[in-house]
């Protein structure tokens, strides 16, 4: 499998793709000419194409649009059936990962797309992709929510050019030569995440997935710690963000000292009250006030 990064984020799947490359061709001191033009170019914050048809495993035609209508979202990739390396190792990597991610389920709280990057890809060819990585899912995830496209070469490129994802045909070989990504499609069409994992991690899926899903998946607790980390692309995972964790650590510490000095001010009250309505200071105040001069 022939596979490079060009884009400036995800220095570990550009260290992954180098060695699968190294594998594929022998080490050597530069990547195959062949890899040029392979590469993947991060478009986040922008829009996909949600009108551009293909067909799926059912053979029904759809698109991201009709997929995103249940206003959850989507974790897309590009691959092709007879991928002789790179894809399956995704795709495994990919199910085994979302496996692990129990408090979220696939087709209830979010979709899988993958869209075969070959334009001659049969609807059965990629039915039987399907069933070969969705036999595997855990319980709590529906095979339904995971569909595999097939379609024209010219909506093909529509999807692949707007997520930046750059690929070649080796004609010689018959085979495309191309990177791996998960890329993260919020409810509205949105481009807000890509993951350049093979051994994806269940943390990571979750957090991308809760981003992306802009608030409508997950707990509260899920958006609270979301907003504590933040994307380190150098790691291609979530850290916690220092400054965040000074703030809230802050917030907290004023809020609880709020709270444990209350049964204090409220006693203080009480006694303060209580002290004015005691007959002996009402007593002295009365006398007070008898022999003040008056005006």
């Amino acid at each position: 499998m022939l596979v490079t990064m060009k884009s400036t984020k995800g220095a570990l799947g550009v260290f992954v793709c180098i060695l699968v490359c190294s594998f594929a061709f022998g080490m050597d001191d530069k990547l195959p000419a062949r890899l040029d033009g392979v590469s993947i170019d991060e478009k986040l914050g922008e829009d996909v194409p949600l009108n551009v048809q293909f067909m799926d495993d059912e053979g029904g035609l759809t698109s991201l649009g009709e997929l995103l209508k249940d206003g959850n979202p989507i974790i897309l990739t590009l691959n092709y059936s007879d991928c002789p390396g790179l894809c399956v190792a995704q795709l495994n990597g990919l199910s085994r990962g979302i496996n692990e991610v129990n408090s979220l389920g696939l087709g209830k709280d979010f979709k899988m797309v993958s869209i075969s990057i070959n334009p001659r890809e049969s609807r059965e060819r990629a039915s039987s992709t399907k069933a070969k990585y969705c036999e595997s899912l855990a319980d709590n995830h529906s095979s339904k929510g995971w569909s595999f496209l097939v379609g024209s070469e010219v909506n093909i490129q529509k999807i692949t050019k707007a997520v930046g994802f750059n690929y070649t045909f080796d004609a010689k070989h018959d085979r495309y030569n191309h990177a791996a990504a998960a890329i993260f499609i919020s409810p509205k069409g949105r481009i807000t995440r890509y993951l350049y994992e093979i051994g994806f991690t269940p943390e990571t899926l979750k957090m991308a997935l809760v981003e992306a899903g802009e608030g409508k998946i997950g707990s509260f607790m899920d958006a609270f710690v979301l907003k504590c980390f933040h994307y380190d692309a150098m790691e291609n995972r979530y850290t916690a963000s220092g400054r965040t964790l000074l703030s809230v650590a802050a917030g907290l510490f004023v809020t609880f000292g709020l709270i444990a000095s209350l049964p204090f001010w409220i006693s203080s009250r009480r006694f303060r009250n209580r002290a004015r309505s005691s007959p002996q200071v009402q007593i002295a105040t009365s006398i007070i006030d008898s022999t003040s001069p008056s005006h």
